[in-house]
């Protein structure tokens, strides 16, 4: 673990253990929560050219989660686990409110402030799997220390990051993020939401060089496209805009990310993300600048049927540019989830991805990297994913 993870996991620890001595009320509980949650997949899926095809089931995710709340502090550890049955630290971090400030002060480990869908809970996201440029430019979770407060219609985030906490030293690096949003229209029938997010990255002394990479939508080891290792830093743009209607939603994000290429000069490279659905039964909710727990007016558990939603996305991603030769992708999705309750879903995404394929072989799931090697330039992955889901 590098020194600025170690200084910023020993401050939350020190934060969490002084928090009995900061609340002074005697009468105030540490009201410990325990929550978790089970996600498991189905993914069928083929691709018209390369030697690929998947049919396979898989835990996406099982977390199990602690938090609690102090007068001074709120804190939440949360640790997951997968197919291959490592256990790993997600979300590790301590909130800090100095006293006399709308301030709060976060030190641990947790998502850096990018993106509206990368902000949302798996839980609440619309498909299996979030928007292609979410995983290609690597939003994900860093330990570091990070000031936030919010308003009514208003929510503002920044900090300065180290490496993940499960990550070797080599794999440190820095990263500096801030997100704002705003709600210009917020009203109990409708709802407008407007962001922003910039990162800086640059990678540490023994780091591997950044790399862009996506799979064909599927949760899958390998990628369909690629840039290889190619950048020493990079600075990320992101936009962003939602709406919300009684039970019809859509959102917009772009990004834009300027590479310092190693080989010299700056590369370009975007993405972006649409989706829009309908609730019938229920509607999907908002808070605090990202997608909360949808609501369902008639669950089961009260002899209802719960509530179902159908929706559609199309996301894009450009990996080529300044003499790299990523490929490019577009993924158009359909699908339709059954909410029994509003914390369980049986969820079906379909998808098609269309690839430019590009050069690199770097990281390609292996049918792909013969393809380009045997100089297939496109190639389309068509499939779908089931997910049944719980949480508590």
């Amino acid at each position: 673990m590098g020194k600025f993870n170690i200084c910023c996991c020993v401050s939350a620890l020190t934060l969490a253990a002084l928090s009995p001595v900061l609340t002074a009320s005697a009468d105030t509980p540490w009201g410990i929560k325990l929550s978790g949650r089970l996600l498991y997949d189905y993914t069928q899926a083929d691709a018209d050219t390369a030697d690929f095809e998947i049919d396979d089931t898989e835990l996406r995710s099982a977390r199990l989660a602690v938090s609690g709340k102090t007068d001074v502090m709120d804190f939440k550890v949360e640790l997951e686990t997968d197919e291959g049955g490592e256990i790993i630290a997600t979300d590790a971090y301590a909130d800090f409110s100095p006293k006399g400030t709308s301030w709060k002060i976060r030190v641990g480990q947790f998502k850096t402030p990018n993106s509206l869908e990368e902000q949302t809970s798996g839980r609440f996201t619309t498909f299996a799997e979030r928007a292609e440029f979410t995983d290609a430019f690597e939003f994900d979770r860093r330990v570091g220390i990070a000031a936030h407060t919010k308003g009514k219609d208003w929510t503002f985030m920044a900090g300065a990051f180290g490496g993940d906490l499960n990550d070797t030293p080599s794999e440190e690096g820095l990263a500096l993020a801030a997100r704002g949003t705003y709600t210009p229209v917020h009203t109990d029938a409708m709802l407008v939401h407007l962001g922003a997010s910039v990162r800086y990255r640059e990678i540490g002394d023994r780091q591997s060089r950044l790399r862009y990479r996506q799979r064909p939508f599927a949760h899958l080891p390998g990628r369909m496209i690629s840039t290889g290792s190619v950048a020493e830093s990079d600075t990320l743009i992101g936009l962003e805009a939602a709406m919300l209607r009684g039970p019809f939603w859509a959102s917009l994000e772009y990004a834009d990310v300027r590479s310092d290429l190693a080989a010299g000069g700056t590369g370009n490279f975007t993405g972006s993300g649409f989706e829009t659905g309908y609730f019938f039964g229920g509607e999907r909710t908002y808070k605090d600048g990202k997608f909360d727990r949808p609501k369902v007016n008639h669950p089961v558990t009260e002899r209802g049927l719960g509530a179902l939603s159908v929706s559609a996305a199309y996301d894009t991603l450009d990996l080529t540019d300044a003499g790299v030769d990523g490929g490019a992708m577009s993924t158009a999705l359909i699908g339709l989830s059954w909410y029994p309750t509003s914390k369980t879903r049986v969820g079906l995404s379909i998808f098609q991805s269309d690839a430019n394929l590009g050069t690199s072989t770097s990281g390609l799931d292996p049918a792909f990297a013969d393809a380009v090697r045997a100089g297939v330039s496109d190639d389309t992955v068509t499939g779908a994913t089931l997910r049944l889901q719980a949480d508590f």
